[in-house]
């Protein structure tokens, strides 16, 4: 379902309902420099393009033997999909199929982005614990992977940092977190007990991590986290420590679990959305010069409540891929070429 928000004021109008998909969606988001095309990828195997204006869709793209699609993400000009393990891209304009970057993954392609500063550098994440690059200019299947980070632990989403976005940021099954320079494919640090650390420091449970902000303006990156009571814990994440900044919590507000969080540098505001049907805004109290982290998380914070339904070309060389995989397998990293 769309809604149109008004961070200022609060509310919350409705805009129309999206149908199509037939089993649960997996990604989500709007296509670049096309703020009313929206995509999303599902389990029943489509990745659909949406005119928010209409509520209809302006393209299915389909996978091949109706594989579930587990992730997505998109360019102005191509999308990609990933299946059980397999990648497939696509041109936007005339939905014809690229390429298939097959049997890269051992598991379920958790996670694809493409590289801020490049449409020809794709990242995509899997439950077998890599998060492998692609260089989508090359055309031999030998050059096309890049490099191939080993977290050991499987992923399940991953982000970039830095004034160039040369870094990278990854989440685990495990909730653990780790930080990679892409420019080395190295890890910089790793947090294995993330959620103990930040325990501690706040004096109350964290039960889980949603996702991390990076601010460009202070060049810092904010790590979000919660409770299952519908705490939001934002931490300061740097090379050597972790430091919680705030704490949103209010009893008008979330009630259980916060999946998904936007933050708006530019009137310094964050949005929550949780499992308990609410979109939460969360205001400054005094807004301060070069800082986004004076939230006040009383009277101030607004919650939107809206009551939603829950219902539980190609050839491959697996032989080269596997063998490079394996090189690979026995260190943190592998050295890019």
């Amino acid at each position: 379902k769309l809604h149109a928000l008004d961070v200022h004021g609060g509310k919350m109008s409705y805009l129309s309902e999206l149908k199509g998909h037939t089993k649960p969606i997996t990604s989500l988001g709007f296509v670049p420099k096309q703020p009313k095309l929206l995509f999303s990828s599902s389990l029943d195997g489509t990745l659909a393009f949406w005119d928010t204006t209409t509520g209809k869709t302006a393209r299915v793209l389909n996978a091949p033997d109706k594989a579930a699609f587990h992730s997505a993400d998109c360019t102005s000009k191509a999308a990609a999909a990933g299946t059980e393990t397999d990648v497939y891209l696509w041109d936007l304009r005339s939905g014809k199929g690229l390429m298939q970057l097959p049997e890269y993954h051992t598991e379920d392609v958790t996670a694809l982005k493409f590289h801020p500063s490049s449409d020809a550098a794709l990242f995509s994440a899997g439950g077998d614990g890599f998060i492998n690059q692609y260089d989508l200019k090359q055309t031999d299947e030998d050059e096309i992977l890049e490099a191939a980070i080993n977290t050991e632990q499987p992923v399940t989403s991953f982000g970039f940092f830095g004034q160039k976005s040369e870094y990278m940021y990854a989440f685990s099954t495990m909730e653990e977190m780790g930080l990679y320079d892409l420019e080395t494919a190295m890890p910089v640090v790793k947090f294995p007990d993330v959620r103990e650390k930040l325990s501690a420091s706040a004096r109350t449970s964290i039960n889980y991590l949603v996702d991390c902000h990076y601010n460009p303006k202070n060049n810092r990156l904010f790590l979000c986290s919660g409770t299952t009571s519908g705490g939001f814990l934002v931490t300061h994440v740097s090379k050597n420590n972790m430091q919680p900044m705030v704490a949103l919590y209010n009893h008008a507000a979330h009630t259980d679990v916060i999946r998904d969080f936007l933050w708006l540098d530019d009137i310094e505001a964050i949005i929550t959305a949780g499992e308990d049907s609410k979109i939460c805004i969360w205001g400054p109290e005094k807004p301060k010069e070069d800082t986004a982290m004076n939230f006040k998380a009383t009277s101030q914070a607004k919650a939107v409540t809206k009551s939603i339904s829950r219902k539980s070309p190609y050839e491959s060389s697996a032989s080269r891929r596997t063998a490079r995989r394996e090189r690979a397998s026995g260190a943190d990293y592998k050295v890019r070429k």
